[in-house]
């Protein structure tokens, strides 16, 4: 690679060691990443950006680590290309800062801290400035001044601390829950409750480009050029319907493509009477949620639908989640609930009135209290 950095791959989320209803995704996980490899070595990148949840837990599994190893050692060693990398809300700041000083000189750029001055790595006329994952709490440890009410405030006190020259092209990697009419799935962690965590794209308006992380829908906010790659893989069912991607941003002209990212093995929702998914199967070997139109249970379903197709990780029988009182709508309505509704529905339903302003702020301040 030159001294000039003009083409750049931005990927995010790829939650390596995701399990989906305990299957391991590790080995489609291995394959999205190997056409990344093969991307970057057939194109004119010069690097990679990873904005945040390199993991899927904070202790990562063995083989998560390896994968994350060979991937980028392909990158770094092999093709000679810069990567920079930052900690997203499922990792550990300590574990993936692990020996980052060291690996600088190969050209890995780690970034898991918050700092007073934000951190950034130049590369001729691009600066590639870097800020991991962090809450308001963070940003008050800095500057105890930095207001803590809601992210977007905290974060905004802070960018207003920051000089960033506008004479160089500025890139600004974060995993932060950015804009409100972002698209969002259940695969996501909740971060806080009645909106709190919402940043409005605007106070970004310094940089040139936002890699963001943290949503798995890819998408921008706002303007081209804030924008989310979205996750590596399908990680939960309602993301199936949607196409898996990476960005290539042409540093340049700020041209921007999106490049579809496709496994072998797919994640998928099938609906049709029982009988018919057993003898019209296709696509066997697929990771599927089965939505049974049939009017009564059937005995061991589970079991028999799996003699045909391997790996069904959910069933449900919709024509019957409308009749029953505890009914699985019920329960996926739940689980979308952030925890302010929950309460809010809860106290209803014990007390029989709404709760007030007064103690839902009372309500809001212990939780954020609780997680910080």
């Amino acid at each position: 690679m030159g001294d000039e950095i003009m083409k750049i791959v931005h990927i995010a989320d790829l939650h390596l060691g995701k399990m989906l209803h305990q299957y391991n995704l590790i080995d489609i996980q291995r394959e999205l990443l190997e056409n990344i490899i093969d991307y970057v070595s057939h194109h004119e990148i010069d690097a990679v950006i990873i904005a945040g949840d390199v993991y899927d837990r904070s202790v990562p599994s063995q083989e998560a680590v390896n994968l994350l190893n060979h991937f980028l050692s392909e990158l770094i060693t092999r093709l000679h290309k810069k990567v920079f990398m930052i900690s997203g809300n499922h990792d550990s700041a300590d574990r993936l800062n692990f020996a980052s000083a060291i690996l600088e000189e190969q050209g890995l750029f780690i970034e898991t801290y918050l700092k007073e001055k934000i951190a950034f790595h130049q590369e001729g006329n691009i600066r590639f400035y870097m800020l991991p994952f962090v809450k308001p709490v963070h940003i008050k440890q800095v500057f105890e001044d930095a207001p803590t009410d809601n992210y977007h405030n905290a974060l905004a006190y802070y960018l207003s601390k920051q000089e960033i020259d506008p004479s160089y092209k500025n890139i600004l990697i974060t995993h932060q829950f950015v804009g409100h009419k972002s698209q969002t799935s259940e695969s996501e962690l909740t971060l806080s409750i009645g909106g709190t965590e919402i940043i409005d794209p605007d106070i970004f308006d310094a940089f040139d480009y936002v890699a963001l992380g943290h949503l798995h829908a890819p998408q921008y906010v706002k303007r081209e050029t804030v924008r989310y790659s979205g996750s590596l893989g399908t990680y939960s069912f309602d993301e199936a319907k949607g196409k898996k991607s990476f960005v290539v941003v042409d540093i340049d002209d700020m041209h921007i493509e999106e490049v579809e990212l496709q496994s072998r093995q797919k994640v998928r929702i099938i609906r049709g009477m029982f009988d018919e998914l057993r003898s019209h199967a296709s696509n066997k070997d697929d990771l599927l949620s089965i939505e049974l139109e049939d009017d009564h249970m059937i005995p061991h379903a589970m079991d028999l639908l799996r003699e045909v197709y391997p790996h069904v990780l959910k069933l449900s029988y919709v024509k019957l989640i409308g009749d029953a009182s505890t009914s699985m709508g019920k329960v996926h309505a739940i689980e979308k609930m952030n925890m302010m509704d929950l309460y809010k529905t809860f106290y209803q339903a014990m007390c029989n009135q709404q709760l007030d302003e007064k103690d839902q702020k009372i309500i809001e301040t212990i939780w954020e209290e609780g997680t910080k």
